[in-house]
């Protein structure tokens, strides 16, 4: 075991230190794909062509997302090219079952933009202060673009809802959009968070991690007068010191 910095490959102390940077980046890679091919269904309802280029071009940073990950897993042996076509041959589109990422409209796109995007930045920051070290430095990389992407998505939620009738259908469809958020973070207080912790791939908990990431929308929810669903409302179960007040 060891919490000091792995700055190659080569210096990968064990196979289970090895397995578990697969593991992350996996998740993440598969992530990045997903997030491309979700704004390609909000291009179809972005509603200027300023706005069309704008998530065009967040799903271009995406996919380049991807072949960064893409490189730092070829190094540990991973076949991209058939990760690829066996995760696309599998239905999945690297979404997976976990949560339906349809995209109705310019709402569905505004609440994805918001709150996955953001979910994500929590998320890759972790990584960034990471013990691997080539995985760290991809995602100071990504982190940038990144952050470009959930402001994208808290100004338009803002705009949004002013309008009362508007304001209503996004709190309809609000836990639908929180709850695929909180799945980024996976389950807080597992074997592998405590492995991740004490190998340095990780400083928090995938809770205390979740738990910032409401924490940072709350006052976005204040101004916007909307709430978050009642813990009973939700089909997954929250940390406790995730707090949905507003």
């Amino acid at each position: 075991m060891t919490a000091s910095p792995v700055r190659s490959k080569d210096e990968i102390p064990d196979a289970e230190y090895r397995k578990m940077v697969l593991t992350l980046m996996d998740k993440q890679a598969s992530r990045e794909v997903a997030t491309a091919e979700v704004f390609g269904q909000c291009v179809l309802h972005a509603p200027t062509v300023e706005d069309k280029i704008r998530i065009t071009r967040f799903q271009h940073e995406e996919l380049k997302h991807f072949q960064l990950l893409a490189r730092i897993m070829s190094e540990l042996g991973v076949d991209m090219d058939a990760y690829v076509r066996d995760r696309q041959r599998a239905g999945a589109r690297f979404t997976g079952d976990e949560a339906d990422m349809q995209i109705q409209d310019w709402i569905d796109a505004t609440l994805f933009n918001f709150m996955i995007d953001r979910a994500a930045t929590f998320q890759l920051t972790e990584y960034t202060k990471g013990s691997y070290l080539p995985l760290a430095q991809a995602n100071d990389v990504i982190l940038k673009e990144e952050e470009g992407h959930k402001s994208f998505g808290e100004a338009g939620l803002e705009q949004m809802c002013q309008d009362p009738a508007a304001r209503a259908e996004i709190q309809r469809r609000f836990q639908k959009w929180f709850v695929a958020s909180m799945r980024i973070f996976g389950r807080a207080g597992t074997p592998g968070n405590q492995y991740c912790l004490r190998v340095g791939l990780k400083t928090r908990d995938s809770g205390d991690v979740a738990a910032a990431y409401v924490d940072s929308i709350r006052p976005v929810m204040a101004r916007c007068g909307l709430r978050f669903p009642e813990r009973s409302e939700l089909p997954l179960e929250l940390p406790p010191q995730v707090d949905l007040s507003v």
